[in-house]
């Protein structure tokens, strides 16, 4: 049987979105045996000063929203900043 430190050796020398990936595969072998999922550990940020709340939502994927009045899927590039996206102009 393979040693849980070579496990985590090997995921360690992977890039993040294979580890990612890992991750991932982990979490559907478990599902599909019927095993309880663990809870992820939310990662201190104390140099972001990010609530826990947000870091959660951060670990689960989440992408983000704005507050806005009008119509935001016909508005949305006159409201969303690109200019941190490379290589595309608005």
């Amino acid at each position: 049987m393979t040693k849980l430190n070579d496990i985590q050796s090997e995921i360690a020398a992977l890039p993040p979105n294979l580890r990612a990936e890992v991750l991932d595969f982990v979490r559907f072998v478990k599902q599909r045996h019927g095993l309880p999922a663990a809870l992820a550990p939310v990662a201190s940020a104390p140099d972001k000063g990010d609530s826990a709340f947000f870091q959660a939502l951060e670990a689960a994927g989440f992408v983000g929203a704005i507050e806005t009045d009008e119509q935001l899927s016909t508005t949305y590039k006159n409201r969303l900043d690109f200019s941190a996206k490379s290589g595309v102009e608005p």
